[in-house]
């Protein structure tokens, strides 16, 4: 399996865009997040009911905007009517929710940043629709030359299976660990397939065990995590249980940390 080419010994993914201080997912999240110069920005594709790929984490648009409903089933027009910015802080009023082509125009030339791009159209949920949607997400990456510095990712083990089967090596997944996260209709063992998991916490510990890392590791598989609350403690834990790639909703932050560490540039 090819590699993604990191330019710092623990990357950074800056999640949502930088989601602490800006409305999640908004087109001045990513702008926030491209001038910290993190290595990698992850965000959420959902399809609207006229087949346009947007981004936004939720299935609904009631928690990040002031619109109504499941985006699968919103047309495009009435998604960009809904204001994403407000919610967060009235100097946002006036963000909408954007288009896949909009973060992409953003990053297309800036070849150090790379994405994490999460699909979020389920096959449980919408049935062929969700592999619509998925193809939609990779023909446009791939149209945009940013495929080889990207990460397939869904809570979906049925979709990333099927991808995998498609696509083979021209893409890489990322997975979740347990594989229990990752809904029914799974058939295959998620480390015969993924390139990297992000490795969810047990019990009120948000940082598993080391031989959690160690396993997942000799599978050739990388471990990356992601922590609601970032602090020093959790991440010197991470770091030393085998953490190769943070994503925080403080990505400015998150780099100082590791720089301090001589881990980041």
């Amino acid at each position: 399996m090819r590699k993604l080419e990191y330019r710092n010994a623990i990357p950074v993914a800056a999640h949502r865009g930088v989601a602490k201080y800006y409305p999640e997912n908004t087109m001045a999240s990513f702008k926030a997040a491209v001038a910290l110069r993190p290595d990698m920005i992850e965000t959420d594709v959902h399809i609207t009911s006229d087949g346009q790929l947007v981004l936004c984490h939720d299935h609904r648009l009631d928690r990040t905007t002031d619109g109504h409903g499941l985006i699968r089933e919103t047309t495009l027009a009435d998604v960009k009517k809904a204001d994403a910015g407000a919610w967060k802080d009235e100097k946002f009023r006036g963000e909408r929710v954007p288009l896949l082509e909009e973060l992409l125009d953003l990053v297309k030339d800036d070849k150090d940043i790379m994405l994490n791009i999460e699909l979020k159209d389920y096959p449980k949920d919408c049935g062929d629709l969700a592999y619509e949607s998925a193809h939609k997400t990779l023909k446009m990456l791939d149209e945009y030359k940013v495929l080889d510095r990207c990460v397939i990712n869904s809570f979906s083990g049925e979709l990333l299976e099927k991808l995998d089967e498609e696509y083979g090596d021209s893409i890489l997944i990322h997975a979740y660990h347990p594989q229990e996260q990752m809904g029914p209709n799974q058939k295959r063992f998620v480390y015969d397939y993924a390139y990297c998991v992000c490795l969810f916490g047990m019990g009120d510990d948000p940082v598993v065990p080391k031989w959690v890392f160690d396993t997942v590791k000799s599978y050739g598989v990388e471990p990356w995590v992601y922590y609601s609350t970032d602090t020093p403690d959790v991440y010197e834990r991470a770091i030393k249980n085998g953490a190769m790639l943070f994503t925080s909703n403080d990505p400015g932050w998150a780099m100082f940390y590791l720089r301090s560490k001589g881990l980041h540039e």
